[in-house]
């Protein structure tokens, strides 16, 4: 990414923000070209002190990302909405100390345990815990696409998974095909796509005080443009860090779509709850 830096007067909800700092890009690059060319810009929403939320101020920030390519929102400060059911909270995780490993200005978490269905992983709360260099946190990312898992525990998701799934999925058995370099857990599925998918057991994310649900179209992906025979390929939505060289749990947008997220600064802590995106946008009026 190269641009310049610059500093304008921004406005929010009429209060003027003089000496905001903001970058103009003169040329960006990822790795999905197709979104590349629908992107008109980032907004920084971390706690960082050059993060749209640290320079505004905010207290607090909500967003609702929706499936497929139908509208989300985006919501700047605090607002009572009666047709959004009950938020679930969980704490905000702060390190005291600086730690080469731990992303102070990522919004973490305590992941607790995970359970297939009900059945809960055999796994001791250690893992789930950072180290002494702070390897081992677990962040809420809007910027990631998937969820990935320390190795030891994506490897026992991958397990439960998988057993709880056979009769019901065929699997791709290529252990040369890995997905984004860490999702290697992958099915052949009818042509007919996600229309096809059998009911599938739930994957929950127990976190301190809360738990997220991923179940339905969630929890499968279809890769594009690769075909087994007359079957689409899919794969399990959960990858393993490991593999990408990264020491944490990353809770990607994938799993947070249909899911109201609100970001607590004042109270530090974050709050979710399903609904339908789409359906919140219209109810905001943020679409015809």
């Amino acid at each position: 990414m190269e641009g310049n830096l610059a500093t304008e007067t921004f406005f929010i909800g009429g209060s003027a923000q003089p000496g905001t700092v903001f970058g103009c890009m003169d040329s960006g690059y990822s790795s999905d070209s197709d979104e590349d060319s629908k992107t008109t810009g980032l907004m920084g929403m971390n706690r960082g002190s050059l993060s749209f939320v640290t320079q505004m101020g905010l207290p607090k920030f909500s967003y609702c990302i929706s499936g497929h390519d139908a509208s989300g929102v985006l919501l700047l400060g605090g607002a009572t909405l009666p047709w959004l059911g009950p938020l679930h909270y969980t704490p905000l995780v702060k390190a005291t100390t600086s730690l080469p490993y731990f992303d102070r200005v990522a919004y973490t978490v305590q992941l607790e345990g995970i359970k297939v269905s009900e059945k809960l992983l055999q796994l001791p709360k250690s893992v789930f815990v950072p180290d002494h260099t702070g390897a081992g946190q677990t962040m809420v990312d809007s910027g990631t696409q998937f969820t990935f898992l320390l190795g030891s525990v994506y490897t026992a998701l991958k397990n439960e998974f998988s057993l709880q799934t056979k009769g019901l999925l065929t699997p791709l058995d290529d252990p040369n095909f890995v997905f984004q370099g860490a999702m290697d857990l992958c099915y052949k599925v009818p042509a007919s796509g996600a229309s096809s998918l059998p009911a599938l057991p739930a994957v929950t994310l127990v976190f301190d005080g809360a738990e997220m649900v991923v179940s339905g179209e969630r929890l499968l992906y279809e890769v594009q443009d690769v075909r087994k025979g007359n079957d689409s390929v899919f794969c399990f939505t959960f990858g393993n860090s490991d593999l990408l060289g990264i020491e944490a749990y990353v809770i990607g947008h994938h799993h947070q779509q249909n899911v109201w997220m609100e970001f607590d600064l004042v109270n530090s802590r974050v709050g979710f709850t399903d609904t339908s995106c789409e359906l919140a946008s219209q109810r905001l009026r943020m679409t015809p």
